[in-house]
């Protein structure tokens, strides 16, 4: 019963607003740049094989994603399991920009943000959303995969991130994992567990 519901609200989040308004980098036009309203970047990128989607919303639908999130535990489940299977297989199968596979799995990828401890420091901390959401997706030799939020404000600029800045910002959380004094990463490391890393990835 349980997994029926949550998916159904996999279903409802990515179908209903906020999902709805996600902004797909493949609309952006020539210049690749999201309107100037739509000002919370959100990225997620395959560690692994160097696959990465990119999207954008209004802070305040990323902040009501949020409030969606808090209201009810089987719908943060819902937002974390969904997201991490659909950034998978987006990410196994090298889906386009214009897919509906990296459609869904960004929309539900902004839930996944929206519902992290991140978004809450960043709420607190900067009392704004805007700026850049990433979800690194981490993969290992034994066959494991995991998510890990991060945030960076628009000190960088407002414009999306190219792949390799993507990459070099996923190079910069893994070292910062690697040498954290406790990291979902470093338990993995620590059990033998070997992260396996797209040859470009360079965490030192």
């Amino acid at each position: 019963m349980q997994n029926n519901e949550e998916q159904f609200w996999a279903n409802m989040l990515v179908g209903s607003n906020p999902g709805w308004s996600v902004s797909m980098a493949e609309s952006w036009g020539e210049g690749g740049i999201a309107l100037p309203h739509l000002s919370a970047n959100i990225y997620a990128f395959d560690t692994s094989n160097g696959w990465s989607g990119t999207c954008a919303v209004t802070p305040d639908d990323l902040i009501q994603a949020a409030t969606i999130m808090e209201g009810s535990k089987i719908r943060r489940h819902a937002a974390v399991s969904f997201a991490h299977r659909e950034l998978v297989r987006a990410a196994d199968e090298k889906s386009t920009a214009s897919s509906n596979a990296t459609r869904r799995a960004m929309a539900l990828n902004m839930y996944y943000l929206a519902q992290s401890q991140t978004m809450k420091v960043v709420r607190t901390r900067y009392g704004s959303v805007r700026g850049h959401w990433l979800c690194l997706l981490y993969r290992f030799k034994l066959g494991q995969s995991m998510m890990r939020p991060a945030f960076r404000s628009n000190v960088i600029g407002n414009e999306s991130l190219s792949h390799e800045l993507l990459a070099q910002w996923a190079s910069e959380v893994i070292h910062e994992d690697q040498t954290a004094q406790d990291s979902g990463l470093l338990r993995q490391l620590r059990a033998g567990n070997q992260l396996l890393l797209k040859e470009s990835i360079v965490t030192e």
